[in-house]
């Protein structure tokens, strides 16, 4: 009887494979979520969330605009499944130009450029597929 109840226990656990969601945070003044836009998932484990943008740079127009000071420490939030850290990267666009940006793991921050910029680009590597983010972002 024990067992059965074990048995179905495990059976009735709803495991969430999708790609996680991505937020940033700002720590410094205004504390403020604002999630961040799929543009290419590439997801092994499932197919239906395969998703490709050819043009991320006007996915990133649509989005609301998220205003930054420049060297500003903005967090990461991501939710579904757990990440390798070594496999997360972020960056910006300045006009045609990847600005590759130092990501902390431990607390899951990094710091923004002093240039301006206005595309954010989250990387994420896991072992259920890649996926890609974008953030419309104003650094003044």
């Amino acid at each position: 009887m024990i067992s059965i109840i074990l048995l179905v226990g495990c059976i009735g656990e709803n495991y969430d494979f999708s790609p996680p969601t991505v937020m940033v945070f700002t720590p410094d003044g205004d504390n403020f979520q604002e999630p961040l836009t799929e543009a290419n998932i590439d997801w092994k484990y499932d197919d239906k969330y395969n998703k490709e943008t050819e043009d991320i740079q006007a996915l990133a127009d649509m989005q609301n605009i998220i205003y930054f000071k420049p060297r500003e420490l903005v967090d990461l939030n991501m939710e579904n499944g757990t990440f390798d850290p070594n496999k997360i990267k972020v960056s910006v666009m300045q006009n045609e130009n990847k600005i590759k940006l130092e990501y902390f793991k431990v607390n899951q921050t990094f710091n923004l450029p002093i240039e301006k910029g206005k595309l954010l680009v989250v990387d994420i590597e896991t072992d259920k597929g890649n996926a890609q983010y974008v953030g419309n972002i104003v650094i003044q």
